[in-house]
């Protein structure tokens, strides 16, 4: 592939802009050939129907979100960096997208399923690199849902900070110094 972005790429990642600012609903046929500067005929070439979209810009948010992270987070060699460095890539999504996929899991059981999975994994790779920093099964689960807590949270509130103040906040929490 070269060093352009595919159709499919470009009409996902305009998808998930979409997503983000104007909500499911906007994730229309129309709205999407306006935005990308495609025809439908690529749309359908691509994807089939909306509900196939759908479930591919779903996945593809989940690759950009766990995926790419976890590839990024093992690079570092020791657990410690390793969660250091997911924290700070953690906090550079998108808000925004993430509440909106929540809120829109409520009522469509495909984004459920979609969120449920998610979460899981989620849980799981911060369980597993508590246990390789020496903790037992039982405490790495427990800090697992205390972390991944404190994201969904901070992800509720984090209109109300500005970047420094993030920062500071979550060198606070991980730190356990005020």
């Amino acid at each position: 592939m070269s060093s352009e972005k595919s159709a499919k790429t470009i009409w996902l990642e305009q998808g998930l802009k979409i997503l983000a600012t104007q909500g499911p609903a906007a994730l229309c046929i129309e709205n999407l050939t306006a935005t990308t500067g495609k025809t439908k005929g690529s749309f359908y070439h691509h994807f089939g129907s909306r509900e196939k979209y759908i479930e591919l810009l779903l996945e593809y948010h989940e690759r950009t979100t766990i995926d790419e992270i976890i590839a990024f987070v093992r690079q570092e060699n020791n657990p410690g960096a390793q969660l250091k460095r997911l924290t700070k890539l953690s906090y550079q999504i998108s808000s925004d997208l993430e509440l909106v996929i929540r809120a829109w899991a409520l009522y469509d059981p495909m984004v459920r399923k979609f969120c449920d999975r998610v979460d899981k994994r989620r849980l799981e790779h911060v369980k597993n690199l508590h246990i390789s920093s020496g903790l037992t099964a039982d405490e790495a689960e427990v800090l697992s849902y205390r972390d991944y807590s404190l994201f969904l949270g901070l992800q509720q509130l984090r209109h109300h900070l500005n970047n420094t103040q993030l920062k500071r906040v979550l060198k606070g929490i991980y730190s356990g110094s005020l």
